[in-house]
């Protein structure tokens, strides 16, 4: 039996149930590619630590690994780094949601766009304006403390694992800044007026009642920044590597990718099991938090009314003496390093005879030979990762909330989950072997820019997916049995009815997407080629070569990113708010 119906003047044709069980396979098949994918990673990894170099299987490569002191001196550094990051995380943060969120401060509209900007900075480049303001031997601001210090050296420098988790941690800042901002919102004022009225000071309700209902969301938000910072490679690798400091991100990547002697795959994945093991128990426990967090609800229905804290002239200019500060460490001071390194050759203090030899020459060099190669695949990877995600996530979403397949549906979410909580790091490992050993060189992947897409996109997918998640929960599945009345196949239902209903949704994630995929360091360099270099990779490149060069090249790239910024807070400030706080 055959449907037609006419729709905006066309005709729309769609078999019956067979027609639609069809479609609905077809589908399951299209989400499921991605997914594939991710397991066949992850089994290549499994397969690698257990080979050893005559090609048998055996545990000689974790024998290797785990018998090496060393390793434990990189597991505490990589906790350590970690932690770190976390505590100056939630200093910055925490305290800047509550005054924007809870309290009357003037001109608070501001600090959402401002701290958004620090998310999307290239951690690289931040990275880089650190370094050149407060490397221990060539800072400009170490050196300055340097002249003033009897013995001639400075004792304040990042090239240990507290400035990498000092400048980690402003990185992630603005990310547990939206993440507690939407909590405090939501919590309902009631039993801080009742503290208030019983004569409770502002510091005594803080710390007895606002403290105590925000945990949940506190420590959910740290433990998602722990398994960022646990799998960071950006910051660990511009700052650490030079000093010969390692965590786990970087020292996998020095198995893989030595700078003497041959790669050691099987060592490197022998070691990403713990790293992959220990991501996943932080990750649980996340997950956890999340569930349970429902007992400290204190929103009340039509009664919620929130009432902001009044702020004193006083306490008004402490609090933007504050945020101020958060925001020039963690965007400005380095934006202004970066600039000023561009501009001349060695790492020099601003002076009058510093500013007789600022140059171009820097900017002047960019048309270099690579940079064309590097803009060219960067373009590509703008344009086809988003997009891609965007179809891959929107099918495995409506897989997951409308195909009625529950046993289906579960291991979907699941699998479309497990990249987000992966360190990028095991995802590009995981690609590297199998292009190497079990992809057919004749056909282009590895060291080919198709190895990139594949890996970007399932990066993306566990945010990707519970974008789509929570858009399609709320379209009611009338609308769509209404189109199926009508004659349309679920697909048809898909592109006219869903798409545009949740229209606003897919712009902003692919948006958020592109400005990710465009700053992206860690798989970039662990899967690098002279086919595939991109800029971010290009730029740590030039940065080791000519410090000035790969500033100046910083600078072009964060000023290319502002289109994409400006879309961002056109389409998606609303939506970012929102899933950031679940």
């Amino acid at each position: 039996m055959t449907h037609v119906a006419l729709s905006g003047g066309g005709i729309s044709v769609a078999s019956g149930a067979w027609g639609n069980l069809s479609q609905k396979t077809l589908l399951v098949l299209v989400g499921g590619i991605p997914l594939l994918f991710v397991a066949a990673l992850l089994a290549v990894i499994g397969v690698e630590a257990f080979r050893n170099s005559a090609e048998n299987f055996s545990v000689s490569n974790f024998q290797e690994v785990y018998a090496d002191p060393y390793i434990y001196k990189v597991l505490l550094n990589t906790i350590c780094f970690s932690v770190i990051s976390v505590f100056v995380a939630i200093v910055c943060s925490v305290p800047m949601a509550w005054l924007v969120e809870r309290t009357n401060l003037a001109g608070r509209s501001l600090v959402f766009p401002v701290m958004t900007l620090g998310i999307l900075l290239p951690g690289f480049a931040t990275a880089m304006g650190w370094l050149a303001l407060f490397h221990q031997r060539v800072g400009m601001l170490s050196q300055w403390i340097a002249s003033l210090m009897p013995d001639g050296r400075s004792p304040v420098g990042i090239n240990n694992i507290v400035g990498m988790g000092f400048v980690q941690g402003l990185s992630l800042s603005g990310l547990l800044f939206i993440m507690t901002a939407s909590s405090f919102r939501a919590m309902d004022p009631s039993l801080e007026e009742s503290a208030e009225a019983h004569g409770l000071s502002l510091i005594k309700r803080l710390r007895l009642i606002t403290i105590p209902l925000m945990w949940p969301s506190i420590l959910a938000a740290a433990l998602y920044a722990f398994t960022i910072a646990f799998g960071s490679f950006d910051v660990p690798a511009l700052i650490g590597m030079g000093s010969n400091i390692f965590v786990f991100s970087t020292f996998i990547y020095e198995q893989a990718r030595p700078e003497g002697g041959a790669p050691q795959y099987g060592l490197a994945a022998a070691t990403s099991f713990l790293i992959l093991a220990l991501a996943l128990v932080f990750s649980y426990w996340y997950l956890c938090v999340i569930r349970r967090a429902s007992r400290y609800s204190v929103v009340t229905g039509k009664g919620y009314r929130p009432k902001l804290v009044g702020l004193s002239r006083r306490q008004m200019i402490a609090a933007w003496s504050f945020i101020g500060t958060v925001a020039t460490l963690a965007i400005g001071l380095p934006l202004l390093a970066l600039i000023w390194t561009s501009l001349n050759r060695y790492f020099v203090l601003p002076s009058l005879k510093a500013f007789q030899n600022v140059s171009l020459d820097a900017y002047r060099s960019l048309s270099f030979v690579g940079a064309d190669v590097a803009i060219k695949n960067t373009f590509i990877l703008v344009l086809a990762v988003p997009t891609a995600t965007v179809i891959f996530s929107l099918v495995i979403s409506w897989v997951i909330v409308r195909s009625q397949m529950k046993g289906v549906s579960r291991v979907y979410d699941a699998m479309a989950f497990l990249p987000h909580a992966l360190p990028n790091i095991i995802l590009a490992l995981g690609a590297m072997i199998l292009g190497l050993h079990f992809v057919p060189f004749s056909v282009p992947f590895y060291g080919t820019i198709f190895i990139l897409i594949a890996v970007y996109i399932v990066e993306r997918l566990g945010f990707g997916t519970r974008v789509y998640n929570g858009a399609l929960l709320q379209i009611h599945r009338e609308l769509e049995e209404a189109g199926s009345v009508f004659g349309l196949s679920k697909v048809a239902v898909i592109c006219r009815i869903l798409i545009p209903l949740i229209a606003p949704a897919i712009i902003y994630s692919w948006v958020w997407i592109a400005l990710l995929v465009y700053r992206e360091l860690t798989a970039a360099a662990v899967l690098a080629s002279k086919d595939n270099v991109v800029l971010s990779t290009f730029i740590w490149q030039q940065w080791q070569q000519d410090t000035g060069r790969g500033a100046a090249m910083s600078i072009v790239m964060i000023v290319v990113m502002v289109p994409l910024i400006v879309l961002y807070f056109r389409f998606g400030r609303r939506y970012a708010s929102k899933l950031m706080g679940t």
